[in-house]
């Protein structure tokens, strides 16, 4: 067995002496209370005295952004200063106030108070948060945070939707509180004046479904689920327009960007019109001789009346060739005619063919390109439908701007990819197929394979639009709605 060198009572009175230290007053010891006390009850006396007279930026948790700078120095704008003046803060409102903050999350009603008082007072505009179906509405400090840094407003997160999107009980409520509300004059996006938007019904359980990310279980396009069918009347072959035998075009073949062309934001496209896109190539020319004559186009009365005074448009178009005098003028007169009554029996079967024959004649691979884009009869694009002693009746056509008025897209972004990438025109032959992308095609890059961001606000808003005042249209099951009110 091992000696210890030294006993436990010799080791005891070592220690002996220093029993009594913290008994006797030490001056270095006294000093460090001393100047802690002091260091503390003047900074609590700081706090006090610049909270009544000195500048807000002291208590700043971080700088605003550019959005809400001017508030930077009158931190009231936003925040509930209460507990500090007019009010004594008691022990129980603390205790609410921390009770609140770990139980419900922080208590933001002071702040979306000042909030609606900007951004919905002000400009006189009512607006509900979310949807009708929403089960609690989100604070505006929630998903809005503030004093992040000097730049732009952060983006919200996808995270922050999915709290819900992605919560079955949520969705379920939500699902159910949505079939209580009318939905029939409620639209949920507004959009520029006089756009025609395409709306599908909104489906009995509203946009419930549950999914983590864009890429990762989010629903199919409605669009595509539940597949549409333009309304348009007009009729038009995409395929037969990209053949190979359509001729050049001031130089230029047809192509998408041809007749779609972007407007001056870029972020949609100018509708198509028979005089800008159509008339180049079919110019009303009914006569192979004379391809300087064309019918007028967009009124069917104005049509008529053409027709009907086929000797006085020859004679205006004598004087036009150069004729003056009364006999040639009446010479050349009596010639055009003679030749078109070689081709139609009278006026009533000619009549007859520019309103219903989609192709009384085709004009001869020989023929001159200037007189190739010969008349082939209204029928050929328009339904055309027949009126006892007056006119037939043609549809006007109908151009929709907006077919995903749920999500908003700017064409300026997308200029990268190809047109038929998304929307394969050159495969679609019917005017009813509606050429949208699924969301396969935007997954490609919209995911983190493809490193585009794919944020829900990307496409998505959230707040619910101000009241609008719309016209709808029942076509076919789909709600065709022609916006009549500002953004």
């Amino acid at each position: 067995m091992i000696t210890p060198r030294r006993t436990q009572k010799q080791i005891s009175n070592k220690y002996q002496g220093n029993l009594g230290y913290y008994s006797k007053t030490q001056l270095w010891r006294l000093a460090r209370f001393l100047i802690s006390f002091f260091a503390i009850a003047v900074g609590v006396a700081l706090v006090i005295s610049y909270r009544k007279r000195g500048d807000e930026r002291f208590f700043s948790s971080g700088p605003l952004s550019r959005n809400h700078a001017a508030l930077a120095n009158n931190c009231a704008s936003c925040h509930d200063n209460s507990l500090l003046t007019g009010h004594q803060l008691t022990q129980a409102k603390f205790q609410k106030a921390v009770s609140d903050q770990f139980h419900h999350g922080i208590a933001f009603d002071a702040i979306d108070n000042n909030c609606e008082t900007c951004h919905f007072a002000r400009n006189k505009r009512t607006y509900a948060f979310h949807e009708l179906n929403v089960v609690k509405n989100r604070s505006c400090s929630v998903c809005h945070q503030e004093h992040q840094g000097p730049g732009p407003l952060k983006w919200v997160a996808s995270s922050q939707c999915a709290s819900c999107h992605n919560n079955p009980q949520t969705m379920e409520a939500s699902a159910q509180k949505g079939m209580q509300p009318h939905w029939d004059n409620w639209q949920r996006h507004p959009h520029p004046a006089q756009q025609i938007v395409f709306e599908l019904p909104r489906p009995a359980r509203g946009y419930t479904e549950t999914f983590s990310s864009f890429w990762d279980g989010h629903p199919e396009f409605q669009l595509k689920r539940e597949p549409g069918r333009d309304p348009d009347v007009l009729r038009f072959n995409h395929t037969r327009h990209f053949a190979a035998d359509i001729p050049f075009v001031s130089g230029q073949k047809l192509d998408c960007n041809y007749c779609h062309k972007p407007d001056s934001e870029g972020r949609y496209y100018q509708r198509v019109t028979f005089a800008v896109n159509c008339q180049v190539c079919h110019s009303l020319q009914f006569d192979p001789k004379n391809p300087e004559l064309v019918l007028p186009h967009g009124n069917t009365t104005a049509v008529r009346g053409f027709l009907r005074t086929l000797p006085t448009q020859y004679a205006d178009l004598s004087v036009k060739k150069g004729i003056t005098r009364p006999n040639e003028i009446k010479n050349f007169v009596t010639q055009q005619m003679i030749q078109l009554r070689e081709r139609v029996r009278s006026g009533e079967e000619f009549e007859r063919q520019v309103f219903f024959v989609a192709d009384p004649y085709k004009p001869k691979g020989e023929t001159e390109p200037r007189v190739r884009a010969l008349f082939y009869g209204c029928a050929l694009c328009h339904d055309v439908q027949p009126v006892a002693n007056a006119a037939p009746f043609i549809a006007k056509p109908t151009f929709v701007d907006r077919w995903m008025p749920q999500s908003s897209f700017d064409h300026a972004k997308h200029t990268m990819v190809k047109c038929d990438e998304c929307h394969h025109a050159t495969r679609s032959r019917d005017t009813s197929d509606v050429l949208m992308p699924g969301i396969a095609s935007c997954v490609t890059c919209h995911s983190p394979k493809g490193k585009v961001v794919a944020e829900c606000i990307t496409c998505h808003v959230y707040h619910a639009p101000p009241t609008l005042t719309v016209a709808t249209k029942s076509l076919g099951g789909e709600m065709l709605i022609n916006k009549t009110a500002n953004r």
